[in-house]
C-alpha cells in the first residue's frame, strides 16, 4: 500500500509539474494567424477544435546537452502582436542548444514556420492553411486543411490534406528526400512533377499526362531526372512536388 501511495504522489507530482510548464496563450485568440521563428530544435503544432485552449511548451537543451521543461519561457521565446498576427521568436542560440516547442492552437488560425538551422517539423489538423521553410529536419503534416506551401533544404516532406480550397496552389519541395502528398480522392489538381535523381514516383490517382512518366508506380531509383505534368481528375490549381534526391508518392486519403 506504501509503494501505490508513492507512485500515486510522485505522478500527481509529474503532471503538476507538466501542467505549470504550460504557458497559457489565450490572451492571444483574437489574432488570425501564428508565425513562428525558431533556430535549433523541433517544433510540434496541433491545431484544437476549442478557441479556448492555446497554449506552449517549451523544453530547453544547453550546449551540456541537458534539457529542461521551461516553466518560465522569459529569455527564450518572445511573442508579439502585429496587424492581427501573432510571432513567437526563439532565441539567437548561445552555442549548440536547442528549444523545442509544442503547440497547441485553435484549428481555423493560419500556421507559418521557419526553422533556421535544424530540427523535425510536425503540425497536425490546422485547418486554414500552412507555410513552412526549413533548412535540415523532416516536415511531416496531417490533416491540414485549405493548402500548404513548404520548402526545406533537406529532409523529407509528408503531407495529408484533409479538405483543400482548390482556387490555392500547393507546393512541396525539398533538395534531398522523399515527398508524398496524401489529398482527398475528389481532388482536382494540375500537377508539376520534378524528381532529379533517385526518384521514382507512386500514384493511387490516374494521371493524365501528355508523355509517359518515368518509374510509375515502379519502386526502381530511375538515373535520369523524372520531369512531368499531369492532371488529376481533370485539373485545377497547381500541385507542385519536387525534390532533387528521392522518390515522390500522391496517395488518396
Amino acid at each position: 500500500m506504501k509503494t501505490i501511495q508513492i507512485t500515486v504522489i510522485a505522478l500527481v507530482l509529474a503532471l503538476s509539474t507538466y501542467t505549470n510548464a504550460q504557458q497559457d496563450l489565450s490572451q492571444f485568440n483574437a489574432v488570425s494567424g501564428v508565425y513562428i521563428t525558431s533556430y535549433w530544435g523541433d517544433v510540434n503544432v496541433k491545431g484544437v477544435d476549442s478557441k479556448n485552449e492555446f497554449n506552449i511548451t517549451a523544453t530547453y537543451t544547453n550546449t551540456s546537452k541537458k534539457a529542461k521543461t521551461l516553466k518560465d519561457v522569459t529569455g527564450y521565446l518572445t511573442f508579439e502582436v502585429k496587424n492581427k498576427k501573432l510571432f513567437i521568436s526563439a532565441r539567437a542560440p548561445k552555442g549548440f542548444e536547442s528549444i523545442d516547442m509544442a503547440i497547441n492552437l485553435p484549428n481555423h488560425l493560419f500556421l507559418e514556420i521557419e526553422l533556421i538551422k535544424g530540427g523535425n517539423i510536425y503540425a497536425s489538423n490546422v485547418k486554414n492553411g500552412v507555410e513552412i521553410n526549413s533548412l535540415n529536419g523532416s516536415v511531416k503534416l496531417d490533416r491540414i486543411g485549405k493548402y500548404a506551401l513548404v520548402n526545406a533544404a533537406n529532409g523529407e516532406i509528408n503531407a495529408s490534406f484533409s479538405k483543400l480550397n482548390n482556387s490555392y496552389p500547393i507546393s512541396l519541395v525539398t533538395m534531398n528526400g522523399g515527398v508524398t502528398a496524401t489529398l482527398p480522392k475528389a481532388s482536382q489538381r494540375d500537377l508539376r512533377l520534378i524528381s532529379r535523381k533517385n526518384g521514382y514516383v507512386e500514384t493511387d490517382f490516374t494521371l493524365s499526362s501528355d508523355k509517359p512518366i518515368i518509374n510509375l508506380n515502379v519502386k526502381d531509383y530511375s538515373k535520369h531526372p523524372i520531369i512531368n505534368t499531369a492532371t488529376i481528375n481533370g485539373g485545377g490549381s497547381l500541385l507542385f512536388l519536387s525534390t532533387e534526391n528521392g522518390p515522390i508518392a500522391i496517395k488518396k486519403s
